[in-house]
């Protein structure tokens, strides 16, 4: 999971992490904290609505949730 991108992408909409946490049905802030913070792993569903929230198209959903790093190797 990308969560610089996750990050940025709450960020350029103006939503705080509580906004994000109400929309998601959390009790409070720290519960969509974990999530950025990497504490908390999201599965499809989840992911999905997170996505909604920030109306992210197809692409920018899979670059967040799914494609991983690739580590470059200097050997």
């Amino acid at each position: 999971m990308n969560l610089e991108l996750l990050k940025s992408e709450r960020k350029a909409k103006g939503y705080t992490q509580k906004y994000m946490a109400e929309q998601l049905g959390f009790k409070d802030r720290s519960s969509y904290c974990l999530i950025e913070n990497g504490k908390c792993s999201v599965d499809i569903e989840l992911a999905n609505r997170i996505a909604s929230v920030l109306d992210l198209s197809k692409r920018r959903t899979f670059e967040i949730f799914f494609a991983s790093k690739v580590q470059v190797s200097s050997t």
